[in-house]
């Protein structure tokens, strides 16, 4: 199976980027076939769905993306790997 791990730098805080990801990410179409469950525990959403599963870590200005996919979801890898890089990317700001 294939894993997604990625490390995105921001300028935001942790608050910032759990508000942004709670209410701008997780509720996009294009998310939801990746992440069907979620819960934060502290700083880490732990996700699931028929893609796969994994977490995303919030640091100090970095999210840390860690995400093992199934057997369907390692087929739409890149894919995958490009809309959780673009949705968080767009909301991080940048460093």
């Amino acid at each position: 199976m294939a894993r997604i791990q990625q490390t995105i730098d921001t300028s935001k805080s942790i608050v910032e980027m759990r508000t942004l990801i709670d209410t701008k990410v997780l509720g996009r179409p294009e998310i939801s076939l990746l992440i069907e469950q979620h819960h934060w525990d502290g700083n880490v959403l732990h996700a699931s769905g028929k893609l796969g599963k994994g977490t995303i870590t919030l640091e100090h200005q970095r999210v840390v993306i860690d995400i093992e996919l199934s057997m369907f979801g390692s087929v739409a890898k890149g894919a995958i790997e490009q809309q959780l890089n673009d949705q968080i990317k767009r909301i991080a700001g940048g460093k």
